[in-house]
């Protein structure tokens, strides 16, 4: 009995948080960046590339759990990468262009205050995970998948943080960074020379986006 009574409350509980629930969408630029540092020989060297404008676009979910806070998934198609420039052993330009693209899903725990004027502030943070759909890596005329056997790991992991504000009409007007944490290429001696590597992407990104239905007072 008890048992069936604590699924009775559960199902009523979230049919009202989800009653609540508002979703819109977004879209915007990515000033997207990556960063490699490579130990070898107990010395540490790092190098950050040439940063590229891309963008993203998706969907967003607002789900309230407490005054002034809501849970915000957002479901995101993400452009990531750089620009890399630098010369080879024999002293011949390298010139990379890397563009993957991340299916992200940042999940946002998010304050919100209302001011007198209905301008709606936002900010919070959480984390944010990605998995590499597809996407390429140019030197010159050659040309690479991105996510090939001895490239870019799919999987890459990092902490977003947001701050924005929504208008009456449901506008909203925000920006976020994202620095990733996890290391998107093989780090055990990728290229047989006894190195160690960590290559991380990051994106600081802004966007325009509409929310849908009425905002919860």
């Amino acid at each position: 009995m008890k048992k069936l009574l604590f699924l009775c409350a559960a199902f009523a509980l979230s049919i009202t948080v989800f009653s609540q629930a508002r979703f819109g969408i977004k879209g915007g630029a990515n000033f997207a960046n990556q960063k490699i540092k490579l130990s070898l020989m107990g010395q540490d060297f790092d190098r950050t590339g040439d940063g590229i404008i891309s963008f993203h676009l998706g969907g967003v979910a607002e789900i309230p759990f407490a005054s002034n806070f809501t849970f915000r998934p957002e479901l995101l198609l993400s452009e990531k990468g750089m620009n890399f420039e630098d010369e080879d052993d024999n002293g011949d330009p390298i010139e990379a262009k890397i563009r993957p693209y991340y299916l992200e899903v940042p999940l946002n725990v998010v304050y919100t205050h209302e001011f007198p004027t209905g301008l709606r502030f936002y900010g919070g943070a959480g984390p944010s995970i990605a998995y590499g759909l597809f996407g390429k890596a140019k030197n010159g005329d050659i040309e690479e998948d991105a996510f090939q056997d001895e490239g870019f790991k799919r999987f890459d992991f990092g902490i977003n943080i947001l701050a924005g504000v929504e208008l009456n009409s449901g506008l909203t007007l925000g920006v976020n960074f994202t620095p990733g944490f996890a290391n998107i290429v093989e780090s055990d001696d990728p290229g047989g020379f006894g190195a160690d590597v960590k290559w991380t992407n990051s994106v600081l990104g802004v966007s325009v986006g509409y929310m849908f239905g009425h905002r919860q007072q």
